[in-house]
């Protein structure tokens, strides 16, 4: 993403247009890309495209200067500050104000979160924990595109250590040792790729053999001659990268290789003597290869907060107006901010250079940290708090084993959103749940090839094992019931009629197993907002931030999801005088209408899951004598 000062640069002796024209295709690939229009499958490579151009340059500028003597490890970060920090910390602040203005509290948390990581420069850490590149945490999605400069940033401050071991060692070990490692990065990023693909994506030791390639090329001994040929077949190879890798392609793997081996023959071969010399230093290519930085830092989150704003497919005159639009703030950034400080004419002493860059972007790691803790709230807060939409605390680990208690709340984190109206109610209980999970002996909502395949089927015992313990009378049972269900170690899902008689058999056998006497409390299905339309999948306050839909503050009860199953669960109830049957849709439904909005609260914080209000009208139907000694 960044182009080094020095070397290189316009105006420099040695200034090769082609590589800027390279810039421009690398970072087109990626807008184009992230533009959803499908054009350009694999444009995301341009990423790579870009890491084996820093390799080269960066490789470049310090071995010239270790040869002449010169280097300095704190004037070349002193430099990399230049070129990054300041128009890095603009986007930053614009994006954080723009989140602040337009995301849910839902999903601003993630992304302050996303703030704090990329302010650090370690938001390719935090993504390796939390988003997948292709199917990120949408509160993160404005920021995912820092991931690259925290793998840039980690590759500036160990790289030259390394060459300046090779150089106090034996200089000729350069080009072998970039290569070793090279060679064991690439190693590392192809095992990884199956069995950690977010690792592998993400982190510098999986990426660093990208810049390897980049930095061979600046180590070679001999100067390639200038045959055209070969830069040609490179510029082929980063197109082929661009149409053949997709989204599900292990990455980094082997067709990797074709947009970086493309990159390396094009800074080999290329020249102005050349075809492809002359058509990479094209004068548009050149411009765009120069403020590619910016473009790049903009272009996400000027794409992410329209389609974040508009319901549906974001219309194609807005899509290419947004392209452009991130190039005319890619070239803003180069003209005000980039070359002013870069040149010196901004903050020129170094210690004005530290003193603001630290503070630009110590105040958005702050604010990341206050919106992590939910001290700060973006401005749909206010509204989600009059609403009683806040997210409650759903998921908190059990009551400890001193403390009295009268039931234990069971299930998935539909069960955690009743914990606090229950509290309310009938006092204080144990919370067992295990998110997404339904099991009963016999049968789960998990393949037996799912990682948590064990965990959610030991379930069962762990309530047993609890209620002797504590000589529990009452479990109150809370799940998203309407999923499909397994056989104990299927991979197929079983038809509904034979799953809800498994399901009924095994929650009869689970029954068995707890103490006679034992009361179960079933809370059906609740019917959830998403029913309410497509632009409700969100939940009410994510369809509220779309500018061009209304959203619904009740839909048909008809539509209501879980209703088959939910008649199951009475059924049962009604022939087991073990379990008690507790109808969720009676209080949130009116006139055979399911409401969003209740008498002015929301009953839903997301698709699916109750607000406090929400579970109050539910529990409020719960016999207070199910809950006596």
């Amino acid at each position: 993403m960044t182009q080094p000062h020095g070397p290189g640069a316009p105006g420099a002796a040695n200034y090769r247009p082609e590589i800027d024209g390279l810039r421009a295709l690398a970072v087109g690939g990626v807008v184009a890309h992230h533009t959803g229009l499908g054009i350009v499958p694999g444009g995301f490579t341009g990423v790579d495209v870009f890491f084996v151009i820093s390799g080269c340059l960066i490789t470049g500028i310090i071995a010239a200067e270790m040869a002449a003597g010169a280097f300095s490890q704190w004037r070349f970060l002193e430099r990399r500050v230049r070129r990054i920090v300041p128009a890095f910390a603009a986007m930053l602040w614009v994006t954080a104000c723009a989140a602040w203005a337009i995301l849910i509290p839902e999903d601003f948390r993630p992304f302050a979160q996303s703030l704090t990581a990329a302010s650090l420069f370690a938001s390719n850490l935090l993504f390796t924990q939390e988003a997948g590149y292709f199917d990120s945490v949408e509160g993160m999605q404005p920021l995912l595109h820092t991931w690259t400069l925290g793998v840039e940033e980690q590759f500036y401050l160990i790289f030259p250590l390394v060459l300046l071991a090779c150089l106090k060692w034996r200089r000729q070990a350069m080009l072998p040792v970039v290569a070793g490692l090279g060679g064991l990065s690439c190693a590392l990023a192809v095992w990884l790729a199956e069995s950690w693909p977010q690792g592998a994506f993400y982190l510098l030791p999986t990426r660093l053999w990208e810049f390897a390639i980049g930095a061979a090329c600046a180590l070679l001994p001999f100067r390639p001659r200038e045959r055209g040929w070969p830069a040609l077949a490179g510029l082929a190879l980063i197109a082929a990268g661009y149409l053949l890798i997709a989204p599900e392609t292990p990455a980094p793997g082997a067709m990797f290789l074709l947009p970086t081996i493309g990159t390396a023959l094009v800074i080999l071969f290329a020249a102005p003597g050349n075809i492809a010399g002359r058509m990479l230093a094209w004068r548009p290519l050149v411009w765009l290869g120069l403020v590619s930085f910016g473009t790049y830092l903009w272009h996400q989150p000027l794409l992410v907060f329209a389609h974040y704003t508009w319901f549906g497919p974001l219309p194609l005159a807005a899509t290419l107006g947004l392209v452009a639009g991130s190039a005319a703030m890619g070239a803003a950034s180069y003209h005000l901010v980039e070359q002013p400080v870069r040149a010196k004419r901004l903050l020129a002493s170094r210690g004005a250079l530290l003193s603001v860059c630290v503070g630009a972007l110590a105040l958005p790691a702050a604010a990341g940290v206050a919106g992590h803790l939910r001290w700060l709230l973006p401005a749909s807060g206010a509204e989600a708090a009059r609403l009683g939409a806040l997210r409650p605390d759903i998921d908190p680990p059990a009551i400890t084993l001193s403390k009295d208690i009268s039931y234990v709340l069971f299930g998935d984190s539909h069960a955690g959103h009743y914990r606090e109206a229950l509290a309310e109610r009938f006092g204080d209980g144990a919370l067992l749940v295990f998110p997404s999970c339904l099991a009963v002996p016999g049968v789960s909502n998990m393949r037996g090839d799912e990682a948590d395949h064990a965990g959610c089927t030991a379930m069962p015992e762990r309530l047993a094992a609890l209620v002797k313990q504590r000589g529990v009378r009452t479990v109150v049972w809370g799940q998203l019931w309407a999923r499909d269900l397994y056989a104990d170690g299927s991979a197929r899902p079983l038809p509904f009629d034979e799953g809800a008689a498994r399901l009924e058999a095994g929650m009869q056998r689970l029954a068995d197993g707890l103490p006679a006497g034992t009361r179960i409390v079933l809370i059906g299905d609740v019917p959830s907002a998403g029913a309410g339309g497509p632009a409700m999948q969100g939940g009410w306050l994510r369809c509220r931030a779309y500018w061009n839909t209304e959203c619904p503050a009740s839909y048909p009860a008809e539509r209501a999801k879980g209703t088959a199953i939910s008649a199951r669960l009475r059924a049962l109830a009604a022939r087991d005088p073990r379990f008690v049957y507790v109808d969720a849709a009676a209080p949130l439904c009116r006139a055979r209408r399911c409401l969003i909005v209740q008498d002015g609260t929301l009953n839903y914080w997301d698709p699916h899951h109750l607000t406090l209000a929400g579970a109050r009208r539910v529990t409020a139907t719960i016999d207070p004598a199910l809950f006596a000694p």
